[in-house]
């Protein structure tokens, strides 16, 4: 076993060292219990629905799957589960025989627009013309106005409601999973179109909770 000389400070392995006034300190990393949360529990769940339909393809399906992801230039498993995936998560019925590409418009739902009347928020994305039918909002918990990336912590909240006068109303589709969003805060928000499993890119959007309109503005 190596023995590192000298004072270090950062983690080997599962000890973390730390140097203090008091000199070298070593403790072990924590290790966080695993949280059944309802996110969780509904990866866990779609991804046993993909696995079980892997597992009932004919010889015939796999081939047609195999064909089909060499053209897509990835392996047959994972592009399976990437479709069938997002066919899940979506709560669409999964497919058993891999689609045709489909060539997806450009998304046209645009800013996210944050309204704070008489203390009741709003919020609401611009939609200038109907994207795909099938057109689903990720959001993230509101956060700090200093803060200019969520990277990875989205979840999905629901799909696109129906848009009125050029405004798709997202309040209580966001209000239901993370609560109301306060004054002051930043609040992320993207859109993706999906058609038969296969989805484009992330549209990303934000905007700022602002302070309540005065009355007759």
């Amino acid at each position: 076993m190596k023995i590192r000389k000298g004072r270090f400070s950062g983690t080997l392995g599962q000890e973390v060292y730390v140097n203090s006034k008091h000199g070298q300190v070593v403790r072990s990393r924590p290790r966080r219990p695993w949280r059944r949360t309802p996110a969780r529990l509904s990866v866990q769940h779609n991804m046993a629905m993909v696995v079980s339909a892997w597992r009932k393809l004919t010889r015939k399906q796999y081939e047609a799957w195999a064909a089909a992801a060499q053209k897509a230039n990835m392996k047959t498993y994972p592009f399976f589960c990437k479709i069938n995936g997002a066919l899940a998560a979506a709560k669409l019925p999964l497919v058993m025989d891999p689609p045709k590409p489909e060539k997806i418009s450009p998304n046209p739902v645009g800013e996210l627009e944050i309204l704070n009347r008489g203390g009741v928020i709003t919020l609401r994305l611009r939609v200038p013309r109907a994207p795909a039918q099938h057109t689903f909002v990720l959001g993230s918990r509101w956060c700090s106005r200093g803060i200019w990336t969520r990277g990875n912590k989205f979840a999905i909240i629901g799909e696109l409601p129906a848009a009125k006068r050029g405004w798709s109303d997202i309040t209580e589709l966001y209000v239901n999973r993370f609560g109301v969003p306060q004054v002051g805060q930043r609040v992320f928000i993207r859109t993706r179109q999906l058609i038969n499993g296969w989805e484009d890119d992330f549209k990303e959007t934000c905007a700022d909770v602002p302070q309540p309109e005065k009355q007759g503005s």
